[in-house]
């Protein structure tokens, strides 16, 4: 993948989208906490803050793992959005979800009364569609030209953390707006206060839930995860196209950045072959591999005959 992927989404929009809607809802949401009270509406707004840390991050990351490979990092800095990423999901679990919590449960036990409460169901409302549709070009650039009903398996095995990021952090802001909006709404209809706290309470956890999934997913690809079961295929079937190749011994992958790959192919050719026809045959290999996985930036070819 490049910077932009097939469905002509890059990550920069993606990225910028979440970090501008993220900054409206900080803004929104703390007014209509001072106006009405409501700890839902500080949830929100305590979301829509560490969301903007985060993306904020995402930016810095972004800019910084785009640098040039030099003497002390021959492979680049890619793996360097994993560190900034890792750093954005803390802060959601550390801040954002303990703040939400402990909030929602001191209005829980000592509700007060809420004014203006229409100004909180105008901005959830609002918000509901605007983290919506951040969270449609996150999806949008996950996905690519993959089925939509593989968005579970597309979500834990690509290497686009910053993507997943982002992704997680407008699931968070829809599904806390629409969580928001439904402690209000049977508030109004009750009369029972604590449903505000209540509220704050579930979308703190929501929070918390989500920000461990993403470090999980950030720890993988920090210890050095290898590409996905379909990648490797490709790059086999890339490899094993060329009919002077009998056999693929071993296939190592890495990835080196969010669309930054490594292979190690240790192959067996056929007998009698002359130095330069295996210098044309490793040549070709690579050219396969290149135009099957794009994304392959490293590979080493390695020749060896099978154990007997």
């Amino acid at each position: 993948m490049s910077e932009t992927d097939s469905r002509g989404v890059s990550i920069k929009r993606v990225v910028v989208t979440s970090f501008v809607v993220d900054l409206l809802d900080v803004f929104t949401n703390l007014a209509v906490t001072f106006l009405s009270g409501s700890v839902v509406m500080l949830s929100q707004a305590l979301e829509g803050g560490a969301d903007l840390i985060s993306s904020g991050l995402l930016v810095i990351g972004h800019k910084r793992s785009a640098k040039e490979a030099d003497v002390a990092h021959p492979f680049g800095h890619g793996r360097e959005m994993y560190f900034w990423a890792m750093l954005s999901a803390l802060v959601m679990l550390g801040v954002t979800a303990t703040l939400s919590f402990y909030f929602g449960l001191q209005r829980f036990l000592h509700p007060s009364p809420l004014e203006n409460i229409y100004l909180a169901y105008i901005v959830l409302t609002i918000t509901i569609f605007t983290n919506g549709y951040a969270l449609f070009l996150s999806v949008k650039r996950l996905m690519g030209r993959k089925n939509y009903l593989n968005i579970k398996e597309a979500f834990f095995h690509s290497p686009l953390i910053e993507t997943k990021t982002t992704l997680i952090l407008d699931l968070m802001g829809t599904l806390a707006s629409i969580l928001g909006l439904i402690a209000l709404v049977l508030y109004f209809i009750t009369g029972d206060l604590r449903y505000d706290g209540l509220g704050a309470m579930i979308i703190g956890i929501m929070i918390g839930v989500f920000s461990l999934l993403l470090l999980l997913s950030v720890f993988d690809l920090i210890i050095g995860k290898s590409a996905s079961h379909l990648t490797k295929a490709q790059i086999r079937q890339a490899v094993l196209s060329i009919p002077e190749v009998k056999s693929i011994l071993s296939l190592k992958t890495l990835h080196l950045g969010p669309e930054n790959l490594m292979a190690n192919i240790d192959v067996h050719l056929e007998d009698n072959l002359t130095t330069d026809q295996i210098e044309k045959i490793i040549e070709k290999v690579k050219f396969n591999v290149k135009e099957a996985v794009p994304s392959v930036s490293q590979i080493q070819i390695e020749l060896n005959s099978p154990k007997l």
